[in-house]
């Protein structure tokens, strides 16, 4: 049991974590994460259908060379800007405390993703020091008022996740670029980009990153590439940034099974693409038959409601086999809720579940 922050995945109660009842999953809507609604690329599955004994048995190569590779290729990176790890989370757990100093001043979002705080606050003793998204704005991410905070608090460090977990917002590349340009360069920028691919093709800064040494990005590849359960992920910097992090990276970061489906749904771009456009679909579907419960606007595959009685709308949902992401403490707690993007059958279940 972790004392960590708070996540979603509670429907796994109901299928049970022993995984000897899978079958359970189809009667299951666990829209309290953020995976993927489609399945994987056709050509994974094929590939790690037709290899699955070597992949099961077989050592990965040592650090993950082949999938770096294959990243470097695809997203046009310099190799030597890469590291690649097993998920977003356990690249942030093992690279902010090479990135933070001790008792540095910290910058986050306020609602955000929890593990931000909770490895530079809790285990590493930072100053924090919040930028609060406006409820009574939708909570929009305003790179103007963020832009005042940093020249006035001078972090040392700025934690950001575009698309924003859980408020859907997100800020375009050039609106980025020039927070950088504008910003002090002692201060260095963290942007977890897991959800960036649905915003938009071109909206990454991972090219920016293998340049600018107070930059660095995080790439999972689990919920855009419906990949999840593979725990796989990669890390963009500048060359000096990633020869000072590699060190403190284990072998193997990468299990063969996860490096091989992730390689393949590099290699198939255009299945991911037509995906994304459907996702923007079922998600403006969902919000018009959730419009009473005020839907915030949003470019990833999730968005936040704000429906009276949320606690008890999300047991009657559990009770339902529905599961919705619910916000134990902070600016959302006990108001909001977080409803991920389904398929259209499970977006109909929710929302007749819902009204």
């Amino acid at each position: 049991m972790s004392a960590g922050a708070f996540h979603g995945g509670a429907f796994f109660e109901a299928i049970g974590v022993d995984l000897l009842h899978l079958e359970r999953s189809t009667d299951i809507i666990s829209a309290d994460v953020l995976d993927a609604w489609f399945d994987p690329s056709p050509r994974v599955i094929h590939f790690l259908q037709s290899h699955l004994p070597f992949l099961l048995r077989t050592s990965p190569p040592n650090h993950a060379e082949g999938f770096v590779a294959e990243v470097a290729r695809s997203r046009r990176l310099p190799e030597s800007s890469i590291l690649a790890g097993g998920g977003s989370s356990a690249l942030l757990f093992s690279c902010l405390p090479r990135l933070i100093a001790p008792g540095a001043r910290v910058l986050l979002l306020e609602p955000t993703y929890s593990e931000c705080e909770h490895i530079a606050g809790t285990l590493l003793g930072a100053e924090i020091h919040r930028h609060p998204l406006r409820e009574d704005g939708g909570f929009e991410l305003n790179l103007h008022r963020l832009a005042d905070d940093i020249r006035r608090l001078r972090p040392d460090a700025v934690l950001l996740v575009n698309p924003n977990n859980p408020t859907g917002g997100a800020w375009d590349r050039q609106a980025m670029l020039g927070l950088l340009d504008a910003s002090p360069s002692a201060t260095r920028f963290v942007v977890d980009e897991t959800y960036i691919d649905y915003a938009g093709p071109d909206e990454s800064l991972e090219t920016e990153a293998a340049r600018r040494p107070n930059l660095v990005v995080v790439k999972s590849m689990s919920k855009v590439y419906a990949l999840s359960g593979a725990r796989v992920a990669y890390l963009v910097a500048a060359p000096e940034v990633i020869d000072a992090l590699r060190p403190w990276l284990p072998p193997w970061p990468v299990g063969l099974l996860a490096q091989a489906a992730a390689m393949e749904a590099l290699r198939d771009p255009g299945y991911y693409a037509s995906r994304y456009a459907e996702t923007h679909s079922l998600r403006e579907n969902l919000r018009a038959r959730l419009a009473p419960f005020n839907p915030l606007p949003s470019r990833a595959n999730f968005f936040l409601i704000r429906p009276p009685g949320a606690g008890e709308l999300a047991r009657r949902l559990r009770a339902e086999g529905i599961f919705v992401r619910e916000f134990p403490n902070g600016p959302l707690s006990g108001r909001w809720l977080r409803v991920s993007v389904k398929d259209a059958a499970a977006n109909a279940r929710i929302a007749g579940a819902m009204l």
